[in-house]
């Protein structure tokens, strides 16, 4: 391959083999026994504990809130691991085509968009990463510090598991035990998030640099001054050569497009379905009296709930627009001395091009700033009502 941009997922791809999703390509022989045995433990039964966790919660509605908003998070969690371990053949094909001979276009060129797009993907992805990272130590570390210096015993990170007594939580084995239990699972549900949302971006991203250069390559179809000089049947067949590689440079796009809307399309949905019903349990759990450091609590969770929204929803609009960009790209090429069999081709691009490509949530919804807005409008028009709320607390 004459390309290693797909080599801007390595760290993510890293992330998948540790954490029990990506066996390697070829698979690793006994990768599913240690794949199985992970996911066992951190997951299934992490959130068979917190599905145990929910019957047993106290009739309170900051208690309640609390529980429910990490157990809507995992559901998001499950959307992403099922898309790496059972939509592996169509990442893989996407990987094949972001490195394909189409794809190449400006990468070498160190301030061409490709490259851009790449440094910036991996500035991006370290950031997320290192705030992650920042805030579970906040979490989970430091709080074990704090109260060793106190004389106390920390809150469980996650849930307090209520279907066990307080003799049995105070316990003192047990309790670090699950303790650690829960910091080490939360963890690697952390780096799922991490890895998973960055690859979906990174997809999305790939898909708008592509279109950019394609944009730019169709604006520029116009022959230099020592082309000009040669007779009209060369310069037209140079113009006729120069246009078909477009069309198969977008040609490829549309399959790239394509195969990232058929991975991505359950776990689209999911991701905001479940973050509009988690915006809408934290807008009412922020119009409840409650203590500071719960609404502190809440507050940040809904920051990072709206993040994980509008950013594919920012990049969804940036593709459509991209997309739609080719008709005035076609327009300003040099198509008026061509033959007419470059500009019966120049036309069906255009009739094309006329079909912005957008990318959906199971085919329900767009991925776009308005489906972001609309999204963020629910839960703002319910807060001004307190009957939601209320049929929550009884």
């Amino acid at each position: 391959m004459p390309s290693d941009q797909s080599s801007m997922f390595n760290k993510n791809f890293t992330f998948y083999k540790i954490f029990g999703l990506w066996s390697g390509n070829p698979p690793w022989r006994y990768y599913r026994y240690y794949s199985f045995a992970y996911l066992s433990v951190t997951f299934v039964g992490f959130n068979l504990l917190l599905t145990l966790n929910l019957l047993y919660i106290p009739q309170k509605i900051e208690l309640f809130i609390g529980e429910v908003i990490f157990y809507f998070t995992e559901i998001t969690i499950a959307a992403k691991i099922w898309t790496i371990l059972f939509m592996r053949d169509k990442l893989i094909v996407a990987i094949k085509l972001i490195d394909c001979d189409e794809f190449v276009g400006d990468y070498e060129n160190k301030d061409g968009i490709l490259y851009k797009t790449n440094m910036g993907y991996r500035l991006g992805w370290k950031m997320y990463s290192i705030l992650s990272n920042i805030v579970y130590v906040f979490d989970v570390v430091v709080p074990i510090f704090l109260n060793l210096v106190r004389g106390t015993r920390p809150k469980l990170p996650v849930s307090n598991y209520y279907f066990l007594s307080d003799e049995q939580r105070e316990s003192g084995f047990l309790f670090w035990f699950i303790y650690w239990y829960q910091g080490i699972g939360i963890y690697g549900h952390m780096m799922y998030n991490v890895s998973i949302d960055s690859l979906i971006a990174g997809l999305l991203v790939i898909a708008i640099a592509q279109l950019k250069v394609l944009n730019h390559n169709l604006r520029n179809l116009k022959l230099s001054e020592e082309e000009n000089k040669l007779p009209y049947e060369i310069k037209d067949k140079i113009q006729i050569r120069r246009l078909n590689k477009s069309l198969i440079h977008y040609e490829v796009i549309l399959n790239f497009c394509d195969t990232v809307q058929n991975m991505l399309s359950v776990t689209l949905f999911v991701q905001f379905g479940v973050s509009t019903l988690i915006i809408c349990v934290v807008m009412c759990g922020l119009v409840l009296p409650s203590s500071i450091e719960f609404k502190a609590f809440l507050v940040m969770f809904l920051f990072t709930m709206t993040l994980r929204i509008f950013v594919p929803g920012f990049l969804g609009t940036q593709l459509s627009h991209e997309s739609e960009e080719l008709v005035t790209s076609t327009y300003n090429s040099e198509w008026i001395p061509r033959s007419e069999s470059f500009k019966r081709s120049l036309k069906l691009l255009r009739e094309r091009a006329a079909f912005p490509i957008v990318i959906t949530g199971l085919q329900m919804f767009p991925l776009s700033l308005l489906t972001f807005v609309s999204v963020k409008m629910m839960p703002a028009t319910h807060g001004r009502s307190g009957k939601q709320c209320q049929t929550l607390t009884d």
